[in-house]
């Protein structure tokens, strides 16, 4: 232990401050990355046009936490910081308003999907199409909710088809680049 100002310390009072207690990222850490992943939607407009590009980000985290994390509800707990963010940051409040139940459905997926598939979710091939059905039920749930009561969303001026492939395929590589990140710090850990 070394002697500061204002005391002894150890790098086991510093690894809990810091949320990389015991080798896993704590509950903060998990909300903060999931404010991250909402500071990257509301900040960055790298869309071309594409619907779902913000699968991205967010499945890179959910897979990332889930694969990493100790926490039973990581993707969740990430949700929640995503959800938060969003709200927060929101410059059209009621346009991020319908994200909280896509957002948390989302984490619950993510959640479950770990639960059953538990190792296999590590391997690249199960991560990308986790991730892509993941995402996949965000234009799904939407293309449902459009034809029970007629409204309309933005995506849908791409058609049906055309929005369903592309969150799919955001979600797989933002799954794939999660379960990449979290391979590489479960193999520093060792």
């Amino acid at each position: 232990m070394a002697l500061t100002h204002i005391g002894r310390s150890s790098a086991r009072k510093l690894s809990k401050l810091s949320g990389l207690d015991d080798r896993t990222l704590s509950v903060w850490a998990l909300l903060l990355l999931g404010f991250a992943v909402s500071l990257l939607h509301t900040t960055l407009n790298y869309s071309l046009g594409l619907p779902g590009h913000h699968g991205l980000e967010l499945m890179t985290a959910m897979l990332f936490a889930r694969l990493v994390a100790r926490k039973r509800w990581a993707a969740s707990i990430l949700a929640l910081g995503t959800v938060g963010g969003d709200l927060v940051l929101a410059a059209d409040f009621m346009h991020n308003l319908k994200h909280v139940p896509l957002y948390l459905l989302a984490g619950g997926l993510v959640d479950g999907s770990h639960a059953l598939l538990r190792d296999r979710l590590r391997l690249l091939p199960f991560a990308g199409l986790v991730g892509g059905a993941v995402h996949l039920t965000k234009p799904v749930l939407m293309l449902a909710i459009a034809a029970i009561t007629g409204a309309g969303f933005g995506f849908m001026r791409h058609g049906d088809l055309f929005p369903l492939v592309t969150h799919f395929a955001f979600g797989a590589i933002g799954a794939i680049c999660g379960a990449l990140l979290a391979r590489a710090v479960i193999e520093r850990r060792k």
